[in-house]
């Protein structure tokens, strides 16, 4: 099971709003400093990935009302999430610290019912 030790409200938590490692990170970069305000440079500059992506997902958070963006020039970014949404934040944290590959596990596989998978290896295919 890939969400093995993982509590079930994190695994939820993960298939609601988690699509990848590196929207995880900026996500966990920018709710454990919750005192800087965070460009898309800035966020590039730890993340390491690309600045579309990055930008991407700094707007989908804003959009999920974790984030709230600035008006300045470039955009700045901060976590303002709820009470709730603060605390599973803080949690998916510890447990990425403690047990990273389970974590990164539920994220890949989040979309898999065990017993649709199954299923589906019985599916026989037509043949071009």
């Amino acid at each position: 099971m890939p969400a093995e030790n993982i509590p079930e409200e994190i695994v939820q938590f993960i298939a609601v709003y988690l699509r990848s490692v590196e929207q995880m990170e900026i996500l966990l970069l920018v709710h454990g400093r919750a005192d800087v305000k965070w460009s898309v440079q800035s966020v590039y500059d730890v993340i390491v990935s690309s600045k579309p992506s990055v930008e991407r997902w700094l707007e989908e958070f804003v959009r999920l009302r974790f984030f709230q963006k600035t008006a300045d020039v470039p955009a700045t970014y901060f976590f303002e999430g709820t009470e709730e949404i603060t605390r599973q934040v803080a949690q998916l944290a510890e447990l990425y610290k403690t047990k990273p590959v389970r974590v990164i596990e539920a994220i890949f596989k989040r979309d898999r019912d065990p017993a649709q998978s199954f299923a589906d290896a019985f599916k026989i295919k037509k043949q071009p």
